[in-house]
């Protein structure tokens, strides 16, 4: 067992479990996803939806997937996670405009979305 100075005071530093920050590496998949390019090329593809007041449908869909990864089982767990964490996420996408976006995915839409690629960004 080793120690952590924080505080004032001495913290044990245990592998048993218990405290720990289950959403900690949420922030990593968002930045990744935008780092690596999926965010952009996302939004190559999808549909867009102008006008003030309108989401990026490609950052819909990754505060989405990150809302997943977190634990959300439908699209108002996934708003609520987003509420929590507006820091990563910034303003919640409500459960309507998740719907919206993912109704928007057809056939065609998601065929596009098959053939984005971002290994190569990744690799460089």
């Amino acid at each position: 067992m080793s120690e952590l100075q924080g505080w004032g005071r001495r913290l044990p530093v245990v592998a048993d479990g218990k405290g720990l920050i289950g959403h900690a590496g949420a922030v990593l998949l968002r930045k990744l996803a935008d780092r690596a390019g999926l965010t952009a090329a996302l939004a190559e593809v999808l549909p867009s939806v102008g006008g003030h007041g309108w989401r990026d449908r490609s950052a819909v869909l990754v505060q989405l997937t990150v809302a997943i990864v977190l634990g959300a089982r439908n699209l108002s767990e996934a708003e609520a996670l987003q509420a929590h964490h507006q820091g990563l996420f910034g303003l919640a996408v409500s459960d309507s405009t998740t719907r919206r976006t993912l109704a928007d995915l057809d056939e065609q839409v998601l065929a596009a979305l098959a053939r984005v690629r971002v290994r190569r960004q990744v690799w460089t």
